[in-house]
Order: C-alpha cells, then sequence, then structure tokens
C-alpha cells in the first residue's frame, strides 16, 4: 500500500516535469533559428552568383516551408495524438536529456557568434561565395536541432515513431509543399489580380455611373475629383486568405456531418464570391466618396465594409451548407431537437458582444467622426439584452463592495496613464459647439452605454463565456467564478486586444477576473467593469479630458 501512495503522489510531479520539459524544447526549436536567421545577412556576401542567389531564394523559402509543414502534421496527426503523447511518455520518462540540451546551448551560442563573423566575409570583393563555409554552417544548424530531437526523445522513439507514421508524415509534406507553392504563385499573381480587380470594378461602376475616370495603366478609377488606385493591397487576396481559412477551419469543425468530397465545392465558391464583393465594394467606395463624403469613404467604409462582406460570405456559406443536402449529410441528424442548454447559454452571453461589435463595424463604415452614431451600439446592445432577459434573471446579481473596489482602481489607473490626456480632441469642441439640450442628450446616452451596457456585454462575452470555454469544451457545467491560468491568462489578453491600448485593457482584463474570482459569480466582475467605467466617465465630463470617452 505504500509503495501504491508513493507512486501516486510521484505521478502528477513526473506529469509536470515531462510538460515542462516538452514546452522547453519546443520553445528553444521555435527560437534558435529565427534568431540566427535575424543575425545572418545574405547581402552582405556575394550578390552577383546565380548559384548563390538561387541558394538564397531558396533559404527565404524553407521557413514558411518549415511552417507549413509543422502545422500540416499536427493537424493530420491530431487523430493520434493521444497514442503518440503516451508513445512520447513512456520514451522520455528515463531519458537523459539534460546534457544533450546543454551541448545544444552551447553549439547555438558559438554558432550565433560565428555567423556575426560570417556576415563580414567577401562581399562583392569576392569572386566567388563562400561555399565551404557556407556549408558548415548550415550543419551546424542541423546538428543544433538534431541535439533538440535528441533531447526531445530517445533515438528508438523517432525511429519506431518515423517508420509507423511515414504515410502521415508524407502528407504533410506534400500539402506544405502544395501550401507554398501556392503562396510564391499568389505573391507573384497579386499584379494580375489588381489588374483583374480593376477591370471588374470599373465593370460594376460603369452599371450605374456616368463620367467615369479610367487610367488604366495606373489601375485609377474615380468619378470627378474623387478617384482610387486599386494597388495590391486593394485586389482582394486579403479576403481571400481570410475566407479560405476560416471555410477550411469550418470544414475541419463539422467534419463528421458534412459530404465529402462534395463540400470541398464552397471552397471555390467562398474565394469568389469574396472576390466579386470586393470589386463591388470599391465600386461603392467610389461612389460614397464622389456623392456622399470623401472622408466616410476612406476611413470608415474602405475597411470596414470588408469586414462586412467577409462576415456575409462566411455565414451564407455556412447556412447554404447546413441546409443543401449536396454537402450536409442528412443522416447525421436524428430528430430537429430543440436547443440546447449549452446552445442557449452561449447565445445569451455572446449576443449582446456581437451586437455591440455589428454595430461599432456599421458605425464606422458608414459615418465620419459622427458620434451621434454611437447611439447605435446602444441600440443594438440593449435589444440583445431585452431578448435574452429570461437567462440573465437566473443569474445571480447580488454584488459585494471588493469589485467595486477594485474597479475603482482600475478607473483611477486608466485615467493616470492616458497617454492623450493633453492633446485636444475633437469631441470636446463638437460638445461645445452643441445646443445644451443635444449636448446633455449625447452625454447621457454615452454614459447609459460606457457604465451600464458596454461592461455587460463585454464581461458576459469575456469572462462568462470565453473565461470558462477556455477551462472545458462543455462551458455550461464550470463555474461562474472557476479558476484556471489558461483562461485566466488568454481571455485577459484578448480583452486587451479590443482596446487600442492593449496593455492597460489586457492589466484591466486580469483585475475584472479578480473580481469574478472573489465574488464567484459574473455579476462580480460586471460590477466592476462598471465601477471602473463610471469613475473613467465621470472624470473625462467633471474635468473634460474627452480622451477618455
Amino acid at each position: 500500500m505504500a509503495q501504491l501512495e508513493t507512486t501516486a503522489e510521484t505521478m502528477p510531479s513526473t506529469e509536470r516535469s515531462l510538460n515542462v520539459r516538452a514546452l522547453l524544447l519546443l520553445a528553444m526549436a521555435a527560437i534558435e533559428l529565427p534568431f540566427l536567421a535575424f543575425l545572418y545577412d545574405p547581402t552582405a556576401i556575394n550578390n552577383s552568383d546565380p548559384a548563390w542567389l538561387w541558394t538564397r531564394v531558396i533559404l527565404r523559402e524553407a521557413v514558411p516551408l518549415s511552417v507549413f509543414f509543422l502545422a500540416t502534421l499536427c493537424v493530420a496527426a491530431a487523430p493520434k495524438r493521444i497514442t503518440l503523447s503516451e508513445a512520447w511518455r513512456r520514451a522520455a520518462a528515463q531519458h537523459q536529456w539534460r546534457m544533450l540540451l546543454t551541448i545544444n546551448v552551447a553549439v547555438f551560442v558559438m554558432l550565433s557568434v560565428l555567423t556575426l563573423q560570417f556576415n563580414q566575409y567577401g562581399g562583392e570583393t569576392e569572386p566567388q561565395p563562400p561555399w565551404l563555409l557556407f556549408s558548415l554552417w548550415v550543419a551546424a544548424i542541423g546538428v543544433i536541432y538534431g541535439l533538440l530531437a535528441a533531447a526531445f526523445a530517445p533515438l528508438s522513439y523517432w525511429r519506431e515513431t518515423l517508420t509507423s507514421e511515414r504515410t502521415t508524415i508524407a502528407i504533410a509534406a506534400g500539402a506544405a509543399l502544395f501550401i507554398e507553392m501556392a503562396a510564391v504563385l499568389s505573391r507573384q499573381s497579386w499584379g494580375a489580380l489588381s489588374e483583374a480587380t480593376f477591370r471588374t470594378s470599373a465593370f460594376f461602376l460603369s452599371l450605374y455611373e456616368t463620367d467615369i475616370i479610367i487610367i488604366a495603366d495606373k489601375r485609377v478609377l474615380g468619378i470627378g475629383d474623387f478617384v482610387v488606385n486599386i494597388a495590391a493591397a486593394c485586389s482582394g487576396y486579403e479576403g481571400i486568405g481570410l475566407v479560405a481559412t476560416f471555410l477550411a477551419i469550418y470544414l475541419w469543425i463539422f467534419r463528421s456531418v458534412l459530404k465529402f468530397p462534395n463540400v470541398f465545392l464552397i471552397l471555390p465558391i467562398g474565394i469568389a464570391a469574396i472576390w466579386i464583393l470586393n470589386s463591388v465594394r470599391i465600386a461603392a467606395l467610389v461612389s460614397l466618396g464622389a456623392h456622399v463624403s470623401p472622408e466616410v469613404a476612406v476611413t470608415g467604409f474602405h475597411s470596414q465594409a470588408g469586414w462586412m462582406m467577409f462576415l456575409m460570405v462566411t455565414i451564407a456559406i455556412m447556412l447554404a451548407t447546413h441546409r443543401i443536402a449536396f454537402f450536409h449529410d442528412q443522416a447525421a441528424i436524428v430528430t430537429p431537437a430543440a436547443p440546447s442548454t449549452a446552445f442557449q447559454a452561449a447565445v445569451a452571453l455572446l449576443a449582446p458582444f456581437l451586437a455591440m461589435t455589428a454595430a461599432g463595424i456599421l458605425a464606422a463604415a458608414f459615418t465620419h467622426e459622427n458620434y451621434w452614431s454611437y447611439a447605435l451600439r446602444v441600440i443594438a446592445i440593449s435589444i440583445a439584452l431585452f431578448a435574452c432577459w429570461r437567462y440573465y434573471r437566473r443569474l445571480d446579481w447580488r454584488i459585494g463592495w471588493t469589485p467595486i473596489v477594485l474597479g475603482l482602481i482600475v478607473g483611477a489607473a486608466w485615467i493616470a496613464t492616458d497617454p492623450a490626456g493633453d492633446a485636444p480632441d475633437t469631441l470636446g469642441l463638437w460638445l461645445g459647439a452643441l445646443p445644451p439640450a443635444a449636448m446633455l442628450l449625447w452625454l447621457s446616452m454615452r454614459i447609459f452605454g460606457t457604465i451600464i451596457l458596454v461592461p455587460i456585454a463585454e464581461e458576459l462575452a469575456f469572462r462568462g463565456y470565453l473565461h470558462r470555454k477556455l477551462i472545458a469544451d462543455k462551458f455550461e457545467n464550470i463555474a461562474e467564478g472557476a479558476f484556471s491560468w489558461k483562461a485566466f491568462l488568454i481571455s485577459s489578453a484578448l480583452f486587451g486586444v479590443l482596446h487600442d491600448r492593449w496593455l492597460a485593457g489586457a492589466l484591466a482584463g486580469a483585475v475584472f477576473a479578480f473580481a469574478l474570482y472573489r465574488s464567484g459569480k459574473i455579476s462580480g466582475a460586471i460590477a466592476a467593469h462598471m465601477s471602473a467605467n463610471a469613475l473613467i466617465a465621470f472624470w473625462a465630463i467633471i474635468f473634460g479630458q474627452w480622451s477618455l470617452l
């Protein structure tokens, strides 16, 4: 019995040790090559030898190719991840790895110093590139990663894994090569894609506009005094990449209920749709800039309309895919059951935030410094909260003083670190030009949204849904105040990304999460967020520090 108890006590420690080892070695693998690539200056050496130029091209493409291979290998091996992990743990449990890692670090440091010396060799004055030194440099990199692999697991493990998973590795290598070729071709085709986008946009514009300005050799399109240039960035390749990536993830997640290979057709459909809509967006941008407002067209519609069209395409394709028998396996649907409790909870927790986000995109797309557009957010969040009120009634809304105090600390820190505190703000000038009644109406609306609606929407999404979803897939079974380092760090970081001052936003999110843990319920985080926003809002109004609103 004593032996069993000792084993049970040491197992968690062994498990943690293996996890730390794996993370350390993977971090070293992710750092060493990029660092050496940063130190290495290929242009410092012979730039005229054709073979050397081709070698530089191959080296440049080797990095993304390696990333693509590792990514596709992880996806291909995902169904066997538990088996592979258990096999590695058995092999690595008694493996001596520290000496190998020490040698790796020593070789890495030495090679970093030699890389700087290697950059000083030759240049245009040397008739031939230093092939021997370069070969030794590449071989040394191979030695570094060979040592990392040997430290990660014994040779027997690698031999058995490479033999048993050779098909998976071959598939991953082929997929990585295909992705790399597609990436190279896409970069080379940006000019052609821009030309096609320019001509398609001009065609759409000609359907309803007259006196169009078309300068084909410069890809300039316009009406009157408002013209735009269809450069590579406007060709639609970003939207194509986003849609292709999103739909690929969608196919993977819903693979059990989709018909393959039929459903692969949604990829070219989505790519074609987003590209055509991008041309429509450019035509609409020209009309908006010529007839309504150049500022709205350039500062708002130009970027926000792209996101709206991305959402339109992806949501429309997903809805259609689940309703068209050609794409969807109807046999996987047993009965049209009512929405599950988890689904209802997810909708109630996310709806206010999604409504706020959508309203913000619409306001930014069609207005330029129109502060009245904030009313769209107030209306959207209010509708979402009203629609899901039955769910919110079941929450415990009792709060104590601790969340409020934490929120006031966040608000004070936010005010003290405002980088634009002394800068002139257009909001103050705009408010000063309003009639008193209109100014009072706007301030009341902004205070209501900032102090009440926005904290509820953001906390329900980040601390109510995302935080618990990061702890367990069945988030509805997790207590509101449950703690997890992963959930704490990721939800706080993503909350920071939501704000222009991302670091301060992340720290604020961490404090709101602490309020959640202290109170054990989502209402604690909401109360902390409300008190922080209240202090910030009233400070801005009383002292005229309008950059805070």
